[in-house]
């Protein structure tokens, strides 16, 4: 494993952590709330459990979490156009799951240079 493939698949599962841990953080970074426990549990489902669930999967296939990477930059951006509004955080978001697809499709190719 690279040391960006290391970075990238930690990143992920510090998401899931802090998710899990303290889920009104998620909401609170885009101006938001969860002031039930309803909204707390469906953020450590979705961004606690499924982080880490693609953080593992990221341990065995690097090129499907690019893409997934690489989806959710996309899905951001494209809000972003429809919602002109949006602060900078949304930017930041989409930077860094660029970066994350990024270092997840080095890894796909540095894994099939290795095994080719």
């Amino acid at each position: 494993m690279t040391p960006v493939h290391a970075l990238a698949t930690a990143s992920y599962a510090a998401i899931g952590a802090v998710a899990f841990a303290r889920p009104s953080m998620v909401p609170e970074i885009f101006g938001g709330s969860a002031p039930t426990a309803d909204s707390r549990n469906e953020i450590r489902a979705v961004y606690g459990g499924l982080t880490f669930a693609i953080a593992a999967v990221g341990l065995a296939s690097p090129a499907a979490v690019g893409v997934l990477s690489a989806g959710m930059a996309s899905g951001r951006a494209a809000s972003a156009l429809v919602e002109p509004g949006s602060g900078p955080v949304t930017k930041v978001f989409v930077g860094v799951e660029l970066a994350l697809a990024g270092a997840y499709f080095l890894a796909a190719r540095s894994r099939s240079r290795r095994v080719g």
